[in-house]
């Protein structure tokens, strides 16, 4: 059965904090391949500042040298707001395989909130990136309380299951410093260059004159 991750987000814009966590994803849980599913109206977060097909367009620059990595456009054919499980279960319905949704460690301590969570645990497994400032023993904790009973089955405890074989596997992340989409747009508005995008995307950014990036805003930065 083919192994599938999945990364859902705004990516406004993908950067390469999301290059980085998906290759460690792919990498340490063998993954023929991975989706990644922008929101084109995410149900907790704010507005997103770019288009959803101008972080389409991102998105397919930045993933075009990544031959496991594609852009999925589901989200953007089911009825607002994008919930993860309805997400999910339609996926089902296309691709057999085995999923793993990629999440942060803030959303793992934000799960228990989210929108039909029993029917979102018998969906998919998780891949858990670990965030600076959130221990492996808080996330082992709020493991241990979600329904269903998940137990560690390793003796590093990065790797939890529940008797219907769902999975949370914690992945430690290798980034040096936590990168932030808002911490980019923040770059940009003030004219800095910045190494945590694509050429690609920089370019995009600046012919789109996207976060308020002036035509004149250096791309040679990869």
């Amino acid at each position: 059965m083919e192994r599938i991750g999945l990364f859902g987000g705004t990516f406004d814009p993908v950067h390469c904090g999301h290059l980085a966590i998906a290759e460690q994803a792919a990498e340490e849980l063998h993954l023929e391949q991975m989706l990644f599913i922008p929101a084109p109206d995410p149900p907790h977060k704010r507005k997103t500042v770019a288009t959803y097909g101008q972080r389409v367009a991102m998105l397919e620059l930045a993933l075009a040298d990544h031959h496991r990595f594609s852009v999925s456009l589901l989200e953007s054919e089911l009825p607002a707001p994008s919930y993860t499980v309805d997400t999910l279960i339609e996926l089902r319905k296309r691709l057999t395989g085995q999923f793993y949704f990629l999440i942060g460690a803030d959303s793992l301590l934000d799960l228990h909130l989210w929108h039909r969570l029993d029917e979102l645990l018998k969906l998919t497994n998780f891949a858990v990136i670990s965030r600076p400032g959130i221990e492996i023993t808080a996330m082992q904790k709020v493991l241990a309380q979600l329904p269903g009973g998940f137990l560690s089955n390793d003796t590093k405890q990065l790797r939890w299951q529940r008797a219907d074989g769902t999975e949370f596997v914690l992945l430690v992340n290798r980034l040096k410093e936590d990168v932030s989409s808002s911490e980019i747009r923040a770059q940009v508005q003030q004219n800095k260059t910045t190494a945590l995008l694509d050429r690609r995307v920089t370019e995009y950014i600046a012919r789109e004159e996207l976060y308020a990036l002036p035509n004149k805003y250096d791309t040679h930065h990869t």
